[in-house]
C-alpha cells in the first residue's frame, strides 16, 4: 500500500512539473501573459456561437478530442504540431485548404460520427481558436460539407507538404501572414 502511495505522489508531481513547463513555454512564446492560466477554454463569443448547432458540446468536444495535442486554447507550444490559436481560420480562405482541414487524418477519421457535430468542432476550432483569422463573410462548416470531404483523408506522409502548399496559397492570395508558413512558433521555415 505504501508503495501505491508513494507511486501516485511521484505522478502527481510528475504532472506539477510538466503543466509548468507547458505554461513555461507558453509564457516565452507569448500566448499567454504573465499570471494567466493555460487550463480554461477561450470565451465563445456571439458571433462564433451562432456557427454552431451546439457552442457547448463543440467546445468540449474540442477539449476531449483535440485539446491533448494543441492545447485547450489552441496553443500546441511546446510541442512541435501546427498551431490553431488566432491562425486556422486562414485556411478557410481557398476551397482547396478549407477542404485539408477536414480531410486531416485525426478530423476524417474522428470518433464522432455525427457530422454536424464534427461540423461545429470545427467551427470551435476556426471560429473561436482561430480568433480573427478566417477572412470575412467566411461560411461555416456543413454537416454534408463534413460527410462530403471526410471519405478523401490525408495521410500522414502528406500532411506536411500539403500543409506547407496552401500555407503559401494563403498568404499569396488571401493576405495570411508569412508565418503562417511555420507550423508553430519558432519552427524552422
Amino acid at each position: 500500500m505504501k508503495f501505491s502511495a508513494r507511486l501516485l505522489a511521484a505522478a502527481a508531481f510528475a504532472c506539477v512539473i510538466s503543466a509548468g513547463a507547458l505554461n513555461a513555454g507558453a509564457l516565452e512564446a507569448g500566448v499567454l501573459k504573465p499570471g494567466e492560466p493555460d487550463n480554461h477554454s477561450p470565451e465563445i463569443s456571439a458571433d462564433a456561437a451562432a456557427k454552431m448547432i451546439d457552442p457547448e458540446l463543440a467546445q468540449s468536444d474540442f477539449v476531449e478530442q483535440c485539446a491533448g495535442c494543441h492545447g485547450v486554447r489552441g496553443s500546441s507550444i511546446p510541442a512541435h504540431l501546427p498551431e490553431l490559436k488566432d491562425r486556422v481560420g486562414y485556411f478557410m480562405c481557398t476551397p482547396e485548404s478549407r477542404a485539408y482541414l477536414l480531410r486531416l487524418p485525426n478530423v476524417a477519421h474522428s470518433r464522432l460520427t455525427d457530422n454536424a457535430q464534427l461540423a461545429d468542432l470545427m467551427n470551435y476550432v476556426v471560429f473561436v481558436l482561430g480568433g480573427k483569422s478566417a477572412p470575412a463573410g467566411t461560411k461555416p462548416f456543413t454537416a454534408e460539407e463534413v460527410a462530403r470531404e471526410r471519405q478523401f483523408p490525408l495521410t500522414s506522409g502528406s500532411l506536411t507538404g500539403e500543409r506547407m502548399r496552401l500555407a503559401k496559397d494563403a498568404i499569396r492570395k488571401c493576405g495570411a501572414p508569412r508565418s503562417l508558413r511555420l507550423q508553430y512558433l519558432g519552427s524552422p521555415q
